[in-house]
């Protein structure tokens, strides 16, 4: 009697592991995609290094001061700053983010990947 309860148990539960690897029934609405904030000085608090690299690239100024890193990135528009504190796994993360402009957006819209890169570009010379 034991050992079809274990049978038993094992069927129900063999079913269950399968009834999830189906595919969802006709008509079932998607998730919509999910919306990506836009990126401010506010957000950027608590990002890590790896963060900063992927939307900005590598700093044009990186210093060690104590156990903060200051990082200083440039565009046409403006420069940001931030600071960098470890957190208690000791990775770095942004304390403090100031642009040094007077349109904070601007700036970090200057300040991604391919908007900076093209500002920074320096005509061929003939």
């Amino acid at each position: 009697m034991r050992g079809q309860n274990f049978r038993m148990a094992g069927a129900v539960f063999g079913a269950m592991g399968l009834a999830g690897c189906a595919t969802p029934p006709v008509g079932t609405a998607a998730l919509p995609p999910a919306t990506v904030a836009p990126l401010t000085a506010q957000n950027l608090v608590g990002a890590t290094p790896a963060v900063l690299n992927a939307a900005f690239g590598q700093p044009v100024l990186l210093r060690v001061d104590g156990p903060a890193q200051v990082w200083l990135y440039h565009s046409a528009v403006c420069g940001l700053n931030l600071i960098l504190y470890p957190d208690g796994t000791g990775t770095p993360r942004v304390a403090t983010a100031v642009p040094d402009n007077g349109d904070p957006a601007s700036c970090m819209e200057s300040l991604q990947h391919g908007v900076t890169d093209a500002a920074l570009e320096r005509p061929a010379s003939s």
